[in-house]
């Protein structure tokens, strides 16, 4: 398994951000990512709909690292190992400067 510091996240590798709904409404990051519950995930269909060429990189965001750990291992059990964890998920995101979009809305964004 793979690990990246928030710092060196880019443009041209995909962020999938696994926290609940609740988590995200709170705070997400303001980098181009996508939010699919941890329990939602199902990788082959992931990979499919969103790096069909496994050209790119998913990095996976949670709160500390930990959920993230858990889903990149069902990535790598079913094969893919362009799978990298984001190491202190949003809170080291956010101490190394990263953009957060922060909201008090219980609701999710249109």
């Amino acid at each position: 398994m793979r690990f990246i510091k928030p710092e060196n996240l880019d443009k041209n590798s995909i962020i999938l951000d696994v926290r609940n709904n609740t988590q995200y409404i709170k705070e997400h990051l303001a980098l181009p990512h996508i939010p699919i519950e941890a329990k939602d995930i199902k990788p082959k269909e992931f990979m499919q709909k969103y790096n069909p060429n496994g050209e790119k990189t998913i990095n996976i965001l949670c709160t500390y690292g930990g959920l993230s750990s858990e889903v990149a291992q069902k990535f790598e059990e079913e094969g893919f190992d362009n799978i990298a964890v984001i190491i202190g998920g949003i809170v080291e995101a956010e101490n190394e400067g990263i953009e957060i979009i922060k909201s008090s809305s219980q609701q999710l964004p249109n």
